[in-house]
């Protein structure tokens, strides 16, 4: 079996999910894992797909141009060897943290460097900018061991000096 990661993005418009997920389809490809969301007024589509052994990076790409030139969306593709797409890293517990305050640059910068600091991997992270309020949603991987106290602590002292919000809280089961 082959593995491959597909991009596509684009305007958003009725029918993108259905064409790129048609082409799929049609050559037998299984959708692995996958995400798809509007964000503005842009679509965005990722998907880890598995195919046969006779599928190409470039069959793939020839298979979409039509799609992209159609739907005005950019389409790339990416082979995953399966090595990588199954390896498994060790994780802790899953936390969310959700941020919110007055707009202002840096404020994804600051957390998330927090994060990394610690060793803390984002699984999944949100932004929405309404007229008065910035909130930005984050699942977050912990490692095993690491002091959660001490975390809180630094999530209050950044809170402090970036002048948001910051909720905190354990996801008893990121499984699906």
């Amino acid at each position: 079996m082959r593995y491959f990661l597909i991009t596509a993005f684009g305007e958003d418009r009725p029918g993108i999910v259905k064409a790129v997920t048609e082409v799929l389809y049609r050559h037998n490809f299984n959708i692995e894992d996958s995400t798809m969301t509007r964000i503005n007024n842009e679509f965005a589509i990722m998907l880890v797909v598995q195919a046969d052994d006779k599928a190409t990076e470039e069959n793939l790409i020839e298979e979409f141009k039509k799609i992209e030139d159609e739907y005005g969306l950019t389409i790339s593709v990416k082979e995953i060897p399966e090595e990588v797409l199954h390896r498994k890293r060790p994780i802790g517990e899953t936390y969310s943290i959700v941020v919110y305050g007055a707009d202002k640059p840096g404020i994804v910068y600051r957390v998330s460097k927090l994060l990394a600091d610690k060793e803390i991997n984002i699984s999944d992270l949100r932004t929405e900018k309404t007229k008065d309020l910035y909130v930005m949603v984050i699942e977050a991987e912990f490692p095993e061991g690491l002091d959660i106290e001490s975390f809180k602590n630094e999530l209050d002292k950044l809170k402090k000096e970036i002048n948001v919000d910051i909720s905190f809280e354990k996801i008893e089961s990121a499984e699906m």
